[in-house]
This record gives C-alpha cells, sequence and structure tokens, in this order.
C-alpha cells in the first residue's frame, strides 16, 4: 500500500501517468497565485516533505517492530528514516531532475530562473523535515532514556541486574523475526553492526515502541486536524496551494488515517479500513450524511419537480406552449437580421466544443480574432450558440463582454487580458477542495439570496471562475432574457446530460419547448421518446430563472471526478453531468433549431454558416494496431470505446447535415477552427501551462485554420 503511492507519483513525474489530463504539468510547472515561482516550488518541496515524513512516520508504525535493536539506539526514529530513505531520495532528486529538464525543453527559461525553482524545492522538503524530526527527537524514548545512562555506560553490557528478561517470551520473539539485520546506516555516510538486544528486556523494548508509536499517531493526527483547519480557508487565495501539492496532500492523509489504525487496531487495520470504507459508503445514501451537489439558485427546499414519463410527455406535447415559443424566437429572429441591416442576411450559428481550459481559451481567442478581422462585425451577426463544457465558458464570456460594451461603450477586443483570463488557473482551488473538504467533511455553508447550500469544489469552481473573469459573469438566467430577447447578443443554449436516463436538459434564458417536441410526421408511424427537456418549464416551481449562470455553465461542464455531477430537485432525483457526453459540438441544438424554422430561414435568408470551434482536429490520423499483450486485449474494447467517443459523434453529425439538407433551400456551410493539440500536445485540464497557452495563441495560423478563414471572408464579404 506504502509503494503504490510511490509507484503513482512517479508515474505522474515520467509523464507516463495521466498525460492525456495534464496531471504530470501540474508538478512540474505548479502555480501560486496564478504564477510559476519560487514560492509555488517550495510549496510543492514542503508537500513532498511531509509526505515523506508521513511516509517514514507509517512505516515506523507498522514495521519497526521487526527491528526491535532500533529501540536501543539513541534516535531511533531518525535511524529509520535514514535506513528508509532511498526511495524518498530518489524520488526528490528525480523531481528535481525533471522541472530543470521541463523548463530548458518547454518554457526555455533562464539558468536563475531554474536555479530558484529548484532551490525552493529544496528550501520547502528541507523544512519539513527538519520540523518534524525536531518533534521526534525532542519526544521519542530510548533504552539511555529510560535507564538514565548514557550510550558510552552502557558499552554493550548486560543489564540482567536492572531487568529481569523473560527468556521464554525473547525466544519466542526471536523466532518470528522476519527480517534479520546485520548492519544499519546509522547516519547517511557511516554503518554500524546492529546491536544485541538479548540482554535487554522485552518488555521495555515494547514499552518503548508503543510510545514512540503513540507519538506519531500524535503527530499526524495533529497534521490530519490542520489540513481540516486549513479547509476552511479556501476562499483566501494565500491558503490555495498548487493543484499537484493538493493532491499530494490528499496522498499524505490517507498515510495518517491508515498509520493511525495501525497503532490501535494492528492486524485489525486492513478489516476496519474495509469497514469503515463501507459504513461511509452505506452513510452517504442517508439523506442526514448525503453531500450532494447543487445549482446555485434552484429551491431545494419546495417540492420537487415530477420527472416522470407522463410529466414529460405533457411538457412536451403542450401546443399552446410550443405555438408561443416559437412566436418569441421568430420575434427574436426578425429582430436579428433587422441588426443586421441586409435584406438577406447569412444566418450564423456557433458550435463549440467542449475541452476544460484548452476549449476556453481557444473560443475566446477565435472570436477575438474574427471580430479584429471583419472590423468587429462579426460576433453582432450569430444569432444562437451551443455547445458543451469549456468552449461555453470561453463563448459566455465573449458574449457578456460584448453586451457590456454596447452598454458601457467600453473597448475590450483589442486587449489581450481577457485572452489570458480564459488561461487562468481553475483546478489548484478545485483539488484543495478535495483534499481537504469534500472527502472529509463539509462544514462550511453559501448563501445566495433566498437559499442556502454547502460549499464544496462545484462552489470552488464558481467562484475562482467569477475571480478570474473579474465577476462579469455574476448573473441569473432571467437577466440574459431582454438582451436575447432584441438580438442585442445572441441567444445561448446549454445542453448538460441527465445520468439517469442519458436525456440532454436544455438550459436558456429564452422559452425553447419546440426543441423538445418530437412527434412523427403523417407519414411516420413510431412512437417517440423524449429525449430533450426543457429545463425552466421542468422547474417552474422551483425557481428555474433564478439560476446562477455560472451554474448553468458548470452543469454543461462537469468533469468525471474533478467537478462533482449536479443534483437536481426532482422526484426521483436525477443528476447531470458534462454536456459533451451526448453532444460535445452542440451541433444537435442547432439542427433542430435550423429544421424547426427551415421556412423563415429559406424565407429570409441568404444562406447558413455553422462556425465550429472545435479543441481537436476533425480528420485525426489513423494510428497502428500494434500487438497487444493479454491485459491489453481486455482493455481496448473499452478504451476504444471512449476514446472514440467524439469521433463517433462526428460521423453522426456529418449525417445529420445531410438529411437537413431537405429542408434549407440555400446553401449550409460548416467552417471549422481547429485547434490541433495533436502536435502541441495541449492537455485537457482546467490548468494550462505557459508553453500550452502559447500553442493555442499561434494555432490560428495553422493550415486548415487560415482556409477556414479565406472561407468565411469569401462568403461575409459577397
Amino acid at each position: 500500500m506504502l509503494l503504490l503511492f510511490w509507484i503513482i507519483l512517479f508515474s505522474i513525474i515520467n509523464e507516463s501517468f495521466a498525460n492525456k489530463y495534464g496531471i504530470p504539468y501540474l508538478f512540474l510547472a505548479p502555480e501560486y497565485l496564478n504564477t510559476i515561482s519560487f514560492w509555488s516550488y517550495m510549496i510543492m518541496g514542503f508537500s513532498i516533505g511531509g509526505f515523506v515524513m508521513t511516509y517514514n512516520i507509517t512505516g515506523y508504525i507498522i514495521n519497526s517492530g521487526r527491528f526491535q535493536f532500533i529501540a536501543s539506539l539513541r534516535r531511533p526514529f531518525l535511524v529509520y528514516c535514514i535506513n528508509n530513505s532511498l526511495i524518498p531520495l530518489a524520488f526528490i532528486l528525480y523531481y528535481i531532475y525533471k522541472v530543470i529538464f521541463y523548463h530548458l525543453e518547454n518554457e526555455s527559461s533562464s539558468v536563475i530562473d531554474i536555479s530558484i525553482y529548484v532551490l525552493g524545492i529544496i528550501i520547502g522538503y528541507t523544512l519539513n523535515v527538519v520540523v518534524s524530526l525536531t518533534y521526534f527527537l525532542s519526544t521519542n524514548k530510548n533504552i539511555f532514556k529510560l535507564l538514565g545512562i548514557t550510550p558510552d555506560e552502557e558499552s554493550g553490557k548486560p543489564i540482567n541486574t536492572l531487568f529481569l528478561r523473560d527468556e521464554s517470551l525473547y525466544n519466542f520473539l526471536r523466532k518470528r523475526e522476519k527480517w534479520h539485520v546485520e548492519s544499519y546506516l546509522n547516519t547517511p555516510f557511516r554503518s554500524k553492526p546492529a546491536k544485541d538486544i538479548s540482554h535487554y528486556d522485552t518488555e521495555m523494548l515494547r514499552s518503548i515502541t508503543k510510545h514512540n508509536h503513540l507519538n506519531a499517531s500524535f503527530f499526524e493526527i495533529l497534521i490530519f486536524i490542520s489540513y481540516i483547519v486549513l479547509g476552511l480557508f479556501h476562499e483566501n487565495a494565500f491558503f490555495i496551494i498548487p493543484a499537484s501539492a493538493s493532491v499530494i496532500l490528499f496522498f499524505t492523509m490517507i498515510l495518517i488515517i491508515l498509520s493511525a489504525l495501525h497503532t490501535w487496531l494492528k492486524g485489525w487495520t486492513t478489516f476496519a479500513f474495509l469497514l469503515l470504507l463501507f459504513v461511509i459508503n452505506m452513510l452517504s445514501q442517508s439523506q442526514i450524511f448525503s453531500y450532494d451537489n447543487m445549482a446555485y439558485g434552484l429551491n431545494y427546499n419546495t417540492e420537487k419537480a415530477d420527472y416522470s414519463i407522463k410529466e414529460l410527455n405533457k411538457l412536451r406535447l403542450n401546443e399552446e406552449n410550443i405555438e408561443n415559443d416559437k412566436n418569441n424566437s421568430i420575434d427574436i429572429l426578425n429582430a436579428w437580421k433587422k441588426n443586421t441591416n441586409e435584406k438577406k442576411p447569412k444566418l450564423i450559428f456557433l458550435n463549440t466544443s467542449g475541452g476544460g481550459s484548452r476549449a476556453m481559451m481557444w473560443t475566446y481567442f477565435t472570436l477575438h480574432h474574427l471580430d479584429s478581422i471583419f472590423n468587429n462585425q462579426f460576433f453582432n451577426k450569430i444569432h444562437l450558440i451551443s455547445g458543451s463544457s469549456g468552449g461555453m465558458i470561453g463563448a459566455a464570456y465573449y458574449r457578456e463582454l460584448y453586451l457590456r460594451e454596447q452598454h458601457d461603450k467600453t473597448k475590450f477586443k483589442n486587449s489581450y487580458e481577457h485572452v489570458e483570463n480564459m488561461g487562468r488557473d481553475l483546478l489548484n482551488p478545485i483539488a484543495f477542495s478535495i483534499a481537504t473538504n469534500d472527502f472529509f467533511i463539509r462544514m462550511k455553508t453559501y448563501n445566495d439570496g433566498k437559499y442556502t447550500y454547502l460549499k464544496d469544489r462545484g462552489y470552488a469552481f464558481e467562484r475562482q471562475l467569477l475571480i478570474n473573469t473579474n465577476n462579469v459573469l455574476d448573473k441569473r438566467m432571467r437577466d440574459y432574457v431582454a438582451p436575447e430577447k432584441v438580438a442585442e447578443i445572441p441567444m445561448m443554449i446549454f445542453s448538460p446530460t441527465i445520468t439517469n436516463d442519458g436525456r440532454r436538459l436544455l438550459i436558456a434564458s429564452q422559452p425553447i419547448s419546440y426543441l423538445s417536441y418530437n412527434l412523427p410526421k403523417n407519414n411516420t408511424l413510431n412512437n417517440p421518446i423524449v429525449e430533450n427537456v426543457e429545463f425552466t418549464k421542468l422547474f417552474k416551481q422551483q425557481d428555474a430563472m433564478n439560476l446562477k449562470f455560472t451554474s448553468a455553465i458548470r452543469m454543461s461542464a462537469t468533469f468525471p471526478y474533478i467537478m462533482p455531477s449536479v443534483t437536481l430537485p426532482t422526484n426521483p432525483q436525477i443528476e447531470v453531468m458534462d454536456a459533451g457526453v451526448r453532444d460535445n459540438y452542440g451541433a444537435i441544438t442547432t439542427f433542430k433549431y435550423m429544421h424547426t424554422f427551415k421556412e423563415w430561414i429559406n424565407e429570409n435568408t441568404s444562406g447558413v454558416i455553422i462556425i465550429q470551434i472545435r479543441d481537436k482536429e476533425k480528420n485525426k490520423k489513423v494510428t497502428d494496431s500494434p500487438l497487444r499483450s493479454i491485459a491489453e486485449t481486455f482493455s481496448t474494447p473499452i478504451g476504444s470505446f471512449y476514446s472514440n467517443l467524439f469521433i463517433v459523434q462526428d460521423y453522426n453529425l456529418d449525417d445529420m447535415v445531410q438529411y437537413l439538407g431537405n429542408d434549407i433551400e440555400q446553401q449550409v456551410h460548416i467552417i471549422d477552427f481547429e485547434l490541433e493539440n495533436e502536435e502541441s500536445r495541449v492537455s485537457l485540464s482546467w490548468h494550462l501551462t505557459p508553453r500550452e497557452k502559447s500553442a493555442i495563441l499561434k494555432a490560428m495560423n495553422s493550415k486548415n485554420n487560415q482556409q477556414s478563414l479565406a472561407r468565411l471572408k469569401g462568403l461575409l464579404e459577397n
């Protein structure tokens, strides 16, 4: 169990574990207060030092009984740490080497900067180790303290006159020794022969070991409590440590729990640990101990919404709602057309993909670049925005700044500050919340006007997003009703996936019940099921329009395990997660919208342009299928399914476009702007390194994107 943590850490540093998700870069280029600095590396060194000392303490508690001779030494715990230092020493040296190599290879950092980073690691590591050893050297007992003699006085002479040794017990313990030790490291550079302990009383040695174990457990309990207390300050940027340090902190806390259990339960530790997990799992199913994540702004205290087939069909087949909602959207289309000042303009839809921070920054930068190319006359031609995850965050941020520019006349388009905001870290507060709060005890609450919620990593995500964007997204769904109604800004539809049944939950400020309507045509005889559920209709009694806009964003961007699935107030209870599970590009929403208003489009436009901002290239190279091991043979079917999930979506969407062509008389142009991350290796994460940010800004210069740009110019300028 102890070695498993080291295997994971070595794999991360070696960039062979979770490389696609950027986990190694969190360790090699940690950020603290949005900067890679001496302090970020010192925190990393300090956290590694804490893990190493906990590893030593846990090993000492579990294994010191196998080396009873160390109880007779002057500094037993220090000697144990020295002899147990091979793996920690190898790790810290390898980590320093990888940090140096990373900065030379990827960031072109100066020798001075790299030296400062390495110094930070060493200082942080040393500080934690020194503080921990100081405690143990001042509290741990040994044979000399107990007898009141010095090591020189003892000289290996029998002391049976002081303590009567139980020969039968001693011989029994000798037979049970698993490891026979001839010599040990007394200092890092000097070895000594292991001392014969046959002349010591066994009970006395055992009492010394037990006392030292209790000291170690007490020290670990203090560390554990300090981590929990630290979690109370997770809203203070000063206390939000790098995400990689939070990972190590989480490992440390698991070791603390295991070693504390072993101190009291000995051989029953494994059973007790499994029992503890079982009890926690059972309690988590109780409403009292439930830690469901909630959507902020919704009323969870009133009667829950009925989520049944009967109710969903009732919402889907409400002819009055559908007709009213269609008329409302046609009014918006007419307002949009009027704002273009063209007789038959090109109707533009924006589809943007998920992909964490890389999709956020790439989407915002693409919109920023297109507006600069077309003299700020591009974004105002977009009618509808749909997509998933990070891409929708970038589009939402650009839309809000565009709206503010119309009202306040503040120029934002020529500033890279907002592009940089989209690349700022979101992962540190999430990881810190996981390590200190979510998996242990949640004590703090969040008051959102009329309602109160528990704070967790979902709250940490929304709060950090608001900080990164200067709070401009601190709005409710109702706040966008008026500007969308007059086509001052594009409509925006979020579509998170309902995990219970795979349906799409459509969240919008405008009523869109027509997107849930799917009755068969006169010549089609089938019994269609409800696929899309309109959020505002389903949760009308739960204050749906009061939903925080950042919560709508988060529901569409709940990356599994990193972000919590959002529980909604329904009966039976449903949860939602990332929109990319069903439609990573928002194309299904766009196509259904076009089909619904095909008559208006045919009569009032000169064609349709669908801009797809993708975080990965569409036509990926075909990879070889080499000979596989037995383990790979078992894992390949499942792994291939998940790795090809978005490619399969592309196949289906391309087919849907062909069928849609029967409805639209004018040309439908789909233009892709791709972040070619296969070459630039931009990780799928809520954290970007400086190298990755630079790669995103350069992606517009690729051959494919330049061709797309030329094609778009030709369509809009004719």
